[in-house]
């Protein structure tokens, strides 16, 4: 059944949602203290990948000024499209402040915040 409701919505992201979806990059960055590999010192690594989805802001109801802000964005994303997301990740420059699943695991739910 997931994998018919993947097939769907992205069918939808072909065809009726066309217009509304759009690409984006995720940059991680971690740092890593390996004395052996580095003699000691810290070593940054960047991972770079890329995805689609549909962003939007988050309506009146949803936004308490708090946890979300009024200028946060929503994304949707497939997850059979997009590498796992994790918080501190960047998208397109705005920082992943929460991340949430449908029941289904079909789809990633990202509250980004402008850095």
């Amino acid at each position: 059944m997931r994998s018919e409701i993947t097939n769907e919505i992205k069918q939808a992201f072909d065809t009726d949602l066309k217009d509304a979806v759009k690409d984006f990059t995720i940059v991680r960055e971690s740092v890593v203290d390996d004395d052996w590999a580095s003699n000691g010192a810290t070593v940054a690594n960047t991972i770079i990948t890329s995805g689609r989805g549909v962003f939007m802001g988050y309506s009146s109801h949803e936004i308490d000024g708090e946890t979300i802000k009024r200028d946060d964005v929503k994304l949707i994303a497939l997850q059979a499209e997009t590498a796992e997301i994790k918080l501190n990740d960047k998208i397109n420059g705005m920082a992943v402040i929460n991340i949430t699943k449908d029941p289904a695991d079909v789809a990633w739910f990202v509250q980004l915040r402008g850095i």
